[in-house]
Parts: structure tokens; C-alpha cells; sequence
């Protein structure tokens, strides 16, 4: 029975409406134009430009690893590297210990101060981090604001400017508001009421925040700190104006191989080795920490 009813089942009616109108309904929606826009965007900007950095690594001068293996043999980067790794852990940290008490302020004030404050702080993002560099460049030198500060205390007016100190400075000061932004964002989620439960229940102040409160803001408090460690890994403009020699990083190290050497491949390698670190440290303290939704660059 059902075997005739499908071999006597009509086949289905043609489309009948004009090509015009089916063409109209071909068009994608509002919705699928809003999302693939900003996807063929980045695939232009984004993607392009890193598939042809990878590329020119194992291309030029000649096809191969060349370049990674000269690389990897290479004293000098394995300290610039190391370096680099180093000063990103540190402004990380330090953008983190200074900008939670920060966002926690913001989180627990009024709305309308909050948000007066909030453009207190992002009021920095408007000037160039160019400007900001030199700023610190004027602060740090020897007849700077920070060197008389520090003059009666240290017995020396000698300027920081130069100076590892200096760059994690300069670095922390531009990268600050990361953090607090992105905890605020998170603090501003969690109930008030969770600590008053907690100390009705006979915990103290102290350790209601430490085994309630805070553990809800360990995924922002995470997720900042990569941020701001990923970001700090590929900052040329503040290590190349403030810091000396013996503080260059990868960024510096592929500016001289382009614009120096005229190394491109190099320079595509050393990019290309920052890329897979950022990414395989973001994974490892993703797994380690097991918080979600860190940002990979």
C-alpha cells in the first residue's frame, strides 16, 4: 500500500513564481547580513594578513624552516623572548592587583558616580599611546616629576627612564583600564547579597569575601589578566620609547628586522613564534584554571 501511494504520489509542483520574486527571496535576511559582514570584515583584515605572515615565514628568503631554525638556535632570542614573557607577566599582574580595588569601588557605589568615574577611566583610551609613552618619557626623566619624588628617598637624581621599572610603569599606566572595565563588567553581575548571607551566617567580613564574593570574580580577574599579558606581548611603542637595550622585546626585535635588516622572513618567523606563545599560554592557563571564555589574540 505504501509503495503505490508513493509511485502514485504527483510529483511536486514546479515553482511558479517570476524570477524576480524568487530572487527576492533568495536575498539573505537583515540578521544574516548583520553577522556575515563583520565576519567577511575580519576574514579581509584579520585573516588575510596573519595567513600571509605565516606564509612569508617559511617562504623567504627560501622555501623551508629556515628561518624558525635559526631561530630556535639563536641565544639572543631566547632572552629577548624570555624578556618579553617576563614584563607581560609583571603588567599583568600588577594591572590586575591595582584594577580590582578599582572595579570593586565602581561595583559597589552609586550609578551615577559609577559612571562618572567609569569616564574617568576611560578618558585615557582618547589619547594616543604615543602621547602617553612620551608623558612618561618627561615623568621618569632625570628632571622628571617622579625622580624629585623619589630624590630625598633614594639620595640620587638619576631618572628611571631606560629601565625595566620604567617600561612596567608606562606599560601597567596604559593597560590599566583592561582590567577594570572587564572586572566591574563581572562584579556589577553578582549579587550583594550573597556576603550578608554569608556573614548571617557566621562567617566574618574577611571571609566572606574570600570564599564567596571573590570566587565569582576569578573568571574576569583570569580572563583581564591574559588580556592585558597578550596585549603586553606585542607592545612596541612604550618598550621602544622608554625602555633601553637591554628591555627590547619581540615587537622591537621584528621592527628592526623589517625596517633595518629588510628581513621579512624573520620577521614573519618571529611573529608567527609571539602568535603560537600567546595562544598556547592562554590555552594552558584556560585548562589550568578552567575558565571560560578567555580571549585568544
Amino acid at each position: 500500500m505504501t509503495a503505490q501511494t508513493s509511485a502514485t504520489r504527483p510529483p511536486p509542483a514546479a515553482d511558479a513564481r517570476p524570477p524576480a520574486a524568487r530572487r527576492r527571496a533568495w536575498r539573505p535576511g537583515f540578521v544574516t547580513a548583520a553577522l556575515g559582514l563583520p565576519v567577511a570584515f575580519m576574514a579581509i583584515v584579520y585573516a588575510y594578513p596573519v595567513g600571509a605572515m605565516l606564509l612569508k615565514s617559511v617562504t623567504e628568503p627560501t622555501a623551508g624552516f629556515g628561518n624558525f631554525t635559526e631561530a630556535a638556535t639563536d641565544r639572543t632570542m631566547w632572552h629577548v623572548l624570555w624578556i618579553t614573557v617576563r614584563m607581560s607577566a609583571e603588567v599583568a599582574v600588577l594591572t590586575v592587583l591595582l584594577g580590582f580595588p578599582v572595579a570593586y569601588f565602581l561595583a559597589r557605589t552609586s550609578k551615577r558616580k559609577a559612571r562618572f568615574l567609569v569616564l574617568l577611566v576611560v578618558i585615557p583610551f582618547w589619547t594616543s599611546i604615543l602621547v602617553r609613552s612620551f608623558a612618561w618619557i618627561v615623568l621618569l626623566g632625570d628632571n622628571g616629576l617622579v625622580t624629585k619624588i623619589l630624590e630625598p628617598l633614594t639620595g640620587d637624581g638619576q631618572g628611571m627612564l631606560y629601565s625595566e621599572s620604567a617600561v612596567i610603569i608606562a606599560m601597567t599606566h596604559i593597560l590599566l583600564p583592561f582590567p577594570i572595565l572587564i572586572i566591574k563588567g563581572t562584579l556589577d553581575q553578582i549579587d550583594a547579597s550573597l556576603p550578608r548571607a554569608a556573614r548571617s551566617l557566621g562567617a566574618g567580613p574577611v571571609r566572606a569575601f574570600a570564599h564567596v564574593y571573590l570566587p565569582l570574580a576569578v573568571p574576569a580577574i583570569v580572563s583581564s589578566g591574559m588580556l592585558v599579558f597578550v596585549i603586553a606581548l606585542g607592545f612596541y611603542v612604550t618598550p621602544a620609547l622608554v625602555g633601553g637595550p637591554k628591555q627590547s622585546t619581540i615587537a622591537v626585535v621584528i621592527a628592526e628586522a623589517v625596517q633595518v635588516n629588510f628581513d621579512w622572513g624573520m620577521a614573519a618567523t618571529l611573529a608567527t613564534l609571539l602568535l603560537i606563545l600567546a595562544t598556547a599560554l592562554t590555552m594552558i592557563v584556560r585548562r589550568l584554571t578552567k575558565v571560560k571564555g578567555l580571549v585568544t589574540l
